[in-house]
Parts: structure tokens; sequence; C-alpha cells
């Protein structure tokens, strides 16, 4: 039987080519699993964030940045987070990064605002108590003390109320009246804000601790809210259980409802889910307030507040609100609105 002999030459060129292959195969194959892996890692933190479970975000966020990811909302989410943590100089380094990736003037002026917070914020104490963080200006030292005070009884309240027990910390920052309407440029009507830390304009002279407990509750409300339920919370169910908690007086709320009903200038429920900061015309943001507060007072007292429990606890279960609602109630946010407005007429008019 004859063979034929394959020259040596041939073999060589053979494997040199099944070797490039092969390497080259396996260099593709480790590049798609790097970034398979970067874009799981960018999702979960993006989840995560939205949920507000900050601190498990920040490892998937910052093992991105390491891979060297030029994504600007990779640094953007990250700016946030650090924002929240009070760490203002990693805040404003990373949105600084994401503006240089994708300039936006929103978060130009964010980043200004910052560094005059960042200026202030070298003013303040901290003073800790449970997971309770004040900060205030070392004149005010007396009053931070009853301050501090009346944050853990209401915190412990509506911890208990909410049936929150993780342990989370929470940031409170005292302002002179000047520099919250100034420098932080929040609106004149504000009486505080919470924007992932609650700030309260002070001013020592006037100084009422029976004015300020108020305050206190319904902002703790929010951060409590922002923390169950992440950052996808329509501003009328923030607002409406903030005021429902506070416990102030709604008198006049109701009678700015009441001529609302009657001159059909009624807000709908969809329009009230973004912040109420955005409408100028300040009695457009009293009707906003006021639809808020008898809205949930509404489903309160039809259904039970063991269903906004129900709707908090399982907000993040849920992708649309409609969805969650109907889960609850048996009923559509529209159908529940509708109802609602119905009350509305049958009341007021």
């Amino acid at each position: 039987m004859n063979t034929k002999t394959i020259p040596s030459s041939t073999l060589i060129l053979s494997f040199s080519f099944l070797f490039l292959f092969s390497a080259t195969w396996c260099f593709g194959s480790e590049i798609n699993d790097r970034h398979s892996d970067i874009r799981f890692k960018i999702d979960k933190s993006i989840s995560l964030f939205k949920q507000a479970r900050y601190n498990e975000a920040l490892p998937y966020l910052e093992d991105v940045i390491y891979e060297g990811s030029t994504n600007p909302d990779v640094h953007y989410i990250t700016g946030e987070i650090y924002y929240v943590k009070n760490e203002l100089n990693k805040a404003i380094k990373h949105w600084e990064i994401a503006q240089t990736y994708s300039p936006n003037e929103e978060l130009r002026l964010k980043i200004e605002k910052t560094r005059k917070e960042l200026k202030l914020d070298k003013k303040h104490i901290d003073k800790i108590s449970c997971n309770l963080v004040l900060k205030y200006n070392q004149n005010d030292t007396y009053a931070s003390d009853l301050i501090l005070h009346s944050l853990v009884n209401s915190y412990n309240q509506l911890a208990y109320d909410f049936g929150w027990y993780k342990n989370s910390e929470f940031t409170v920052i005292l302002y002179s009246n000047e520099d919250f309407t100034n420098i932080l440029d929040f609106p004149s009507w504000a009486a505080a804000i919470y924007d992932g830390k609650i700030r309260i304009p002070f001013q020592y002279a006037s100084f009422n601790l029976e004015e300020l407990e108020p305050i206190i509750r319904h902002e703790l409300t929010h951060a409590l809210l922002h923390r169950i339920c992440g950052n996808n919370v329509p501003a009328w169910f923030h607002e409406g259980i903030a005021q429902y908690k506070d416990s102030i007086d709604d008198s006049a709320s109701r009678e700015i409802l009441r001529e609302a009903v009657n001159n059909n200038n009624l807000i709908s429920i969809s329009d009230l889910g973004m912040d109420f900061g955005r409408f100028k015309d300040d009695a457009k943001v009293k009707v906003a307030y006021a639809e808020s507060l008898d809205f949930i007072e509404y489903l309160i007292d039809n259904y039970g507040f063991y269903t906004i429990l129900d709707i908090i606890n399982n907000f993040n279960t849920h992708s649309h609100l409609d969805e969650l609602f109907a889960s609850v109630y048996g009923l559509d946010l529209s159908q529940l609105e509708e109802s609602w407005k119905e009350h509305l007429r049958l009341q007021y008019l």
C-alpha cells in the first residue's frame, strides 16, 4: 500500500493556523465575557440604586470604574450615592467625570450647588444619636440637643408605624434661613426639604420646638419612604403620607381643596408624579399638596392604613403603579382617582 508523506512545512502552517484561530477565539470569548460582566454590574447597580440600596450598589459601581468604564451614568450614580453619604468631594469628582463624557446643564448646576454646600458643611459640627446624624452650627449647641431628642422620638415612632427596623443612617442638617434660601436655592414656600438628606432652615432667635416637630415628622417620613421604596415613588404619594404623619391641622388644606373643586381646578394625579417644586405658581403648589393629603386620607378612611403599608412594602415588586394598586385595592390608580373625585364632588358641591 502506497502512502503520501505530508510536507513538514504544510504541517507547521496548519498547526499555526489552528493555534491562531484558537487563541483568537479564546481572546474574543474573554472580551465578550468581560463586557457581559461589566454590563451585569452596571444593570445591577442601577437596579439597587433605584431601590435606594446604596451600600449594595456602590461595590458594583466601583468595580466597573476600576475596569476603566467611561459610562457617564456609572459616574453620575456613584456621585449620587456619595452625595447621600455626605462625601461631597467624592460626589463632585464623579459628577465632573460624568459631565466630561456627557455635558449636561442640570448636572453642571448640581455640581455648582454642591460646591457651595461643601463650604457650608465645613462649618458644621456633627452630633450622632441612634442612626441619626445632626449637622449644625456651633452657635446652636443647646438647640441641637433639643432637636436631636425630637428627631430620635419621631424616628422611633415612624419606624414602628412603617415596620422599619433596618440599621440605616439618616443625615439632618440645620441651616440659617439665608443659607437655606440663597445658597441652597430651595423654593421660598418650603418649610424644609428632603433630597437624600433632611435640610431644615433654622434661626436660633426664633426657635420654637412645637413648630419644628411637625416639620421633623414630615421630613423623616420622606426619608423613611425613600429608604423603603426607593427613588421612583410619585410626589403625590410622598407628600400625602408625609402630611398625614406630620399631624398638622389640615383645615386650610381642605379650604384650598374646596375652592379647587368648585372652580374646576383640580390637578390629575398623573400630573402630580413629579416634584412640586417645578410648579411656578404658589397657588398650584398648594392645590397639589392639598390633593395629595386628601387622596391618601380617602384611601386610608375607606380601605385602612394597612393597605398603604402594602403599597409601601411591595413598591419594588411591580413594574407599574396601576399593577401595584390593582393588586392591593382591586382597582387601578385611575379608577381609584375617579372614585375619590366623585367623593370630593359630593362633599364640596
